[in-house]
């Protein structure tokens, strides 16, 4: 399962999240979102039962193939484990206002079986992450010696100062040149200027979906051009917290990638 980012940091996952998926049951504006937790200290629910519900409960889960927490220690889970439904905009403000990662869950069939079995796999997905960026943190000193890092350069430097819609702009700039070197049929300015893009996306969140962007923006023709367009109106949508149109946009999106 590919979880994709939209509100966040995919490299260092806060370890709280909102995991929304799309049905094809669900209304436009609306999705099925749960909340994922990953616990800062694993628990065994077992240590908290007297012995004599302890040994039926095992016996119970054994039965039944594994009950969540009951035969082994529980470090991450949805809550509800079957996804709710909930408009776009609820799901943003309450993100924001908790500064809780946003994760796309993708397409599942609106069933409660695959919901749940989707809510479990994607819990997984996004708690192993959050391991393995954790695992990168050192605790204390290390004796791996000092790091060398490696000089930014002056584009790097620039970006490093401005805030996210600042960022924006640069990449609009980027993007009116790279259409204009498409247009001219200029191959090696076209792959310079969408390196340069996808380096100045690595400094902004992954919500705003540069690197797809890029994809997007480097096809020929007026889907090119109207996907660059699509792409960037979305970001200033995000970084305006407008969220009321994102759904129209990323239709708009889909439609011209799926040409």
């Amino acid at each position: 399962m590919a979880l994709r980012f939209e509100r966040g940091d995919s490299s260092r996952p806060s370890g709280h999240a909102l995991l929304f998926f799309r049905t094809s049951t669900g209304g436009v504006d609306d999705v099925h979102v749960t909340y994922v937790v990953v616990l800062p200290v694993v628990v065994n629910p077992m240590k908290y039962l007297p012995p004599a519900f302890a040994s039926q409960i095992a016996a119970f889960a054994g039965q039944i193939g594994g009950l969540v927490g009951a035969m082994g220690n529980l470090d991450a889970v949805p809550l509800p484990p079957i996804p709710e439904r909930i408009s776009r905009d609820e799901l943003w403000r309450l993100a924001t206002y908790r500064n809780d990662d946003v994760l796309d869950g993708g397409m599942v069939d609106g069933s409660v079986e695959r919901l749940m079995t989707a809510a479990q796999e994607a819990t997984q997905h996004y708690a192993e992450s959050y391991r393995i960026a954790l695992a990168r943190v050192p605790i204390g000193e290390t004796d791996a010696g000092p790091v060398e890092l490696e000089a930014p350069d002056d584009d790097t430097l620039r970006w490093v100062f401005l805030d996210e819609r600042g960022r924006i702009d640069e990449l609009t700039k980027l993007t009116g040149r790279l259409r204009d070197a498409i247009d001219a049929g200029d191959a090696l300015h076209t792959w310079e200027l969408a390196t340069t893009m996808r380096r100045l996306g690595s400094h902004l969140p992954e919500k705003y979906r540069v690197t797809e962007m890029v994809a997007g923006a480097v096809r020929a023709g007026t889907v090119g051009a109207s996907l660059a367009q699509l792409y960037l109106d979305r970001c200033y949508k995000l970084c305006s917290e407008a969220y009321e149109d994102l759904g129209r946009i990323d239709r708009e999106i889909l439609r011209f990638e799926s040409i």
